[in-house]
């Protein structure tokens, strides 16, 4: 393999016969120190699995060149052939890591004949085991166990989880529930391995045709941090998605991606002023034969025979969620949920990730169902609006018969009861009949929707912002990573010609752009906070990499040089002989290598820091 790595290697050997036919003393040597620094930060992964697990798919979405999932005939494409012998891709972010694609394992092949056609495994100093739902072969098992004994880093990758999702929910319908079947995926490799003895403790579900996706960036941010050894002090798994819209988070997202950090706020206080292009997806949640779908129908305003309606009747006729748009509010989304009922496993299934807003309605007495739906949607830091349906059943319509408070009245009071019994502080209540449309609250419920419809969009745009914030930073970050080898064999080689606080002093100079990059300097600092409304000493404590605070040139020197050794120091101290024994100390391509990168790693931390302060409630 041939790489940015195996490049810069083969640059330094010529310019180090260069300098052997000018001087074939001191600086040869110390170019020669530079390359076999290049073989020392070299780190090789072994990828492996079963033929069709998806091991090159996986291998090309890590280096960045995924299938594109926009083109339609790439459904169409025949799956990638398998190598018959390891293939290796340089890392397009770090040049000292190599991704090697080793060939799959099919039976009937001998367990020990495919080892030996893998051949000598032991210049790999990490294993990514790639297992699909077929479960891992006895070979792949033989291979994990060796690098385990052997402590180098190990990791257990489960793919084509967008598959199992996708099989899941046509298979269970309404019980359909992502979160338990991404845990079913997760124990059944966790019992797997476990059955024969092996550690599961690094399991990552992915889907490598879908790297936005569970935990694919998870996975990505442990390569970087054991591999190439930088010291994060945010968490890996970097996305928290429980109360937040992954549909929100690609609309802001994509309307960030093209403009740089600093202009970022500037965008996202826009949207927020004038939410009017952004989604809001509201949930009518309730247990079946609520009135759910009629309920959809009255607020959009048509009836049994008109185009669109939702499907109603006695029986359960909800059987998939379906969105329908509202028809005076822009964005606005009805979703038609199927009916929920009241086993844990109900409440388990609900992904409210999905949406922003909730009507949640019962056509009886407040029960333990809709108690069990107000604590779980108010557990996810999101807001509801209860709607007593039906009741033209309970309390028809007429002027109250005395002075004591009506029915509906009555009804209204034992919601709101229930309601703050569940922890729901000022609980909204509205008492309707989809059938007398203006005999109760249907109308107020519409005015409620669509005069909080602003505010709604910005609190779910609100939640999506950090999430939004760290892919952008994390992403420019990268962008950033793919010049510090560049930057490390120019300093170095600025320092072989000029020995001295020089090449510290550019290195210096180096972090104060990605300073810039990142949105940490001064300027950037104060438009953020002028977008954003919060002080910028407020930001600037968030900032924390001691590259920023303008480092003494002698100390980088002495991070990234050699110490002299002593006996060198020694022998200078001998008359006549010992003289210039003791020269300028040896520069450390792999210590400057390291400083460099782990500034920006820690610039990285502070920007998400920073972003997320910018926007915290205070």
């Amino acid at each position: 393999m041939e790489g940015p790595a195996g490049l810069d290697a083969a640059f330094l050997r010529d310019l180090r016969a260069c300098y052997e036919e000018q001087d074939p003393g001191t600086a040869a040597s110390r170019l020669q120190a530079l390359l076999d620094s290049v073989k020392a930060l070299q780190a090789d992964v072994a990828v492996v699995g079963r033929r069709g697990a998806g091991v090159t798919t996986l291998v090309q979405a890590l280096v960045g060149e995924p299938p594109s999932l926009a083109d339609p005939r790439a459904f169409f494409q025949p799956a990638p052939e398998p190598p018959g012998q390891p293939v290796g891709y340089p890392h397009p972010t770090y040049p000292t890591l190599a991704l090697w694609d080793l060939p799959g394992f099919q039976e009937p092949e001998p367990p020990g004949d495919y080892v030996k056609r893998l051949g000598d495994l032991a210049r790999f100093s990490c294993l990514v085991l790639v297992l699909d739902g077929g479960g891992p072969a006895e070979p792949l098992l033989q291979l994990l166990r060796a690098f385990q004994q052997k402590q180098k880093p190990c990791y257990v990758v489960r793919t084509k989880v967008d598959l199992d999702l996708h099989t899941a929910k046509r298979r269970l319908r309404a019980r359909y529930s992502p979160a338990q079947a991404l845990a079913q995926a997760r124990s059944g490799v966790a019992e797997a391995l476990a059955g024969h003895g092996l550690e599961a403790g690094r399991v990552f579900l992915l889907s490598a045709l879908e790297p936005h996706r569970f935990q694919f960036s998870h996975f990505q941010a442990r390569l970087e941090e054991e591999l190439v050894q930088l010291k994060r002090v945010q968490d890996g798994e970097l996305e928290d998605l429980r109360a937040v819209s992954p549909r929100k988070i690609q609309e802001l997202y994509q309307a960030c991606a093209t403009e740089g950090l600093a202009e970022v706020p500037v965008i996202i206080r826009s949207a927020l002023e004038e939410p009017s292009w952004i989604r809001l997806d509201v949930a009518v949640l309730g247990e079946a034969g609520s009135g759910k779908s009629a309920l959809v129908n009255a607020l959009r305003g048509v009836g049994c025979g008109d185009p669109g309606v939702a499907p109603t009747g006695v029986m359960t006729t909800t059987q998939k969620a379906t969105a329908y748009a509202h028809p005076t509010v822009p964005g606005l989304y009805l979703w038609d949920l199927p009916g929920v009922g009241v086993t844990e496993e109900d409440m388990e299934r609900l992904d409210l990730s999905r949406y922003d807003f909730f009507l949640l309605t019962a056509s009886e007495r407040y029960r333990h169902a809709q108690s069990q739906l107000a604590r779980a949607i108010s557990a996810a830091g999101k807001q509801f609006f209860f709607v007593r349906t039906k009741l033209d059943v309970d309390a028809p319509p007429g002027p109250a018969p005395g002075p004591e408070p009506g029915p509906a009245e009555e009804i209204r009071s034992s919601c709101m009861d229930a309601l703050r019994k569940d922890g729901v502080g000022s609980p909204r209540v509205f008492l309707v009949s989809s059938l007398l449309r203006e005999a109760y609250d249907l109308l107020a419920l519409q005015t409620a929707l669509e005069t909080d419809a602003p505010a709604l969009k910005r609190e779910a745009l609100e939640r999506a912002i950090p999430v939004v914030l760290s892919r952008l930073v994390r992403r420019k970050s990268k962008a950033l990573m793919r010049d510090v080898w560049g930057k490390t064999l120019q300093s170095c080689l600025y320092y072989e010609e000029k020995p001295g606080p020089d090449a510290a002093t550019s290195l210096v100079v180096m972090a104060s752009a990605f300073a810039i990059d990142l949105s940490l300097d001064e300027e950037s600092l104060a438009q953020v906070a002028k977008a954003t409304g919060k002080p910028v000493g407020l930001l600037q404590a968030e900032i924390r990499c001691p590259w920023l605070r303008h480092p003494d040139p002698e100390q980088v020197l002495r991070q990234i040089t050699k110490s002299v050794p002593f006996s060198s120091r020694v022998w200078s101290l001998v008359p006549y002989w010992g003289q210039g024994a003791v020269g300028p100390p040896e520069i450390s391509l792999e210590a400057t290598y390291r400083a460099l990168a782990q500034a920006l790693a820690e610039m990285t931390d502070d920007a998400e820091r920073m972003f997320r302060r910018a926007y915290a409630k205070e």
